[in-house]
Order: C-alpha cells, then sequence, then structure tokens
C-alpha cells in the first residue's frame, strides 16, 4: 500500500531532477541573461563554481546602480532638453527686442551726432561774428555808448546761444535716464554717455 504513495513521489522527483538539469544546462549557456535573477543569484556558485556567489553578487549590484545612475542622467537630459527647446522658442522675441533697442541706439547716436554738429558749426558762426563785431568796435572806438550796445547785445546773444545748447543737451541726458533700466540691460554704453553728461552738467551747476 505504501508503494501506491511512494513510488509517484519518486517520479515525480526524478523528473524534477531531469527537469532541472536541462533547465541548468541553458542557463549555464545563457548564464549572463539569468545571473541576475534572484531566483539564481544563491546558487551561483554551484551553477557556476568560476565566478562565485559573492562575485556574482557585487556583478549585479554594480549592473543595479549604473541601471539607476543611467536613468538619472536620462532624466537630467531629457530636463536640459526641455529647457533647451523652451530658450530656443524665446529666442525669436528676444532678437526682435534686440534689434528694437540697437535701432532706438542708432536713432539716438545719429540724432547726438546731428545736434552736436548743429551746435558746433553755430559756434563757429558766433565766433566769427564776436571777431567782426570786434573788429568794427575798433573802428567805432571813439563812440563808447555804440561799442557798449553792440557788446551787451553780443554777450547776451552768446549766453542765449549757449544757454539753448545746454537746455537741449540737458533735455538729452534727461531721455537717456528716463530709460536707464533699459540702458543698463541692452545698451550700457548709452547709459554710460549719459551717466558722464549729468555728472558735467551737475558740476557746472546745470542740473
Amino acid at each position: 500500500m505504501w508503494l501506491f504513495y511512494i513510488l509517484p513521489i519518486i517520479a515525480v522527483f526524478f523528473m524534477g531532477v531531469i527537469h532541472a538539469s536541462e533547465s541548468l544546462e541553458k542557463i549555464r549557456l545563457h548564464w549572463n541573461e539569468h545571473r541576475c535573477n534572484p531566483i539564481y543569484i544563491p546558487f551561483a556558485g554551484y551553477i557556476r563554481p568560476d565566478i562565485g556567489v559573492e562575485e556574482n553578487f557585487q556583478h549585479c549590484m554594480n549592473m543595479f546602480g549604473q541601471s539607476i545612475f543611467r536613468f538619472v542622467i536620462d532624466a537630467i537630459m531629457a530636463l536640459f532638453k526641455d529647457l533647451l527647446t523652451g530658450l530656443s522658442d524665446i529666442s525669436g522675441p528676444l532678437s526682435i527686442f534686440r534689434s528694437m533697442f540697437s535701432k532706438i541706439r542708432n536713432f539716438m547716436l545719429s540724432f547726438a551726432a546731428q545736434t552736436f554738429g548743429k551746435i558746433t558749426n553755430s559756434m563757429s558762426s558766433i565766433t566769427y561774428i564776436i571777431i567782426k563785431i570786434r573788429d568794427v568796435l575798433k573802428r567805432f572806438v571813439g563812440t563808447g555808448w555804440i561799442a557798449t550796445f553792440l557788446a551787451n547785445a553780443a554777450i547776451d546773444s552768446a549766453v542765449s546761444f549757449v544757454m539753448l545748447c545746454i537746455s537741449i543737451i540737458k533735455g538729452f541726458v534727461y531721455a537717456l535716464l528716463a530709460i536707464s533700466i533699459i540702458l543698463a540691460l541692452f545698451q550700457p554704453e548709452m547709459l554710460v554717455l549719459a551717466i558722464v553728461l549729468a555728472s558735467l552738467l551737475g558740476s557746472a551747476g546745470f542740473m
């Protein structure tokens, strides 16, 4: 009666041994694919005696760490890719603003050059007129009141013209200082010019 229970158990055991031996050969042939399987890690020394359990465990831990590190690096690279994509999307509007402020700078520089050029030409004309008045006064040196009148008129005209030039320069400086924040971001050289002119006018007592 007991053979009725023992014989099936023995048959199942031998079938399991045969199946395990066949599976073991497959695992040995494809060891690199199965060596980090938690089922086979404790038996690595038996399956591959030349490797050992400890060495196989260290190898699997290194592979696990590399996979985690690769995952983190991929996530960081994806983040930087999204960041670069966002920056490329806003580079177009930034180039438009840069072009606009470049045009404003060129306009201001052109305006300043034309204004100071006209001032220089006018100062030359006034200097020429004052020299002519001086020659005329030398001819009428005997008539003192004519010389005094002409001298006062020339001095008043020169002072008025100088004050007009200073007013124009002050207006230009105030215009630059009004947009000082924008100039500090995009055109710092214009802001430096405005600060220098403002300091000169302030030291001269015109600010």
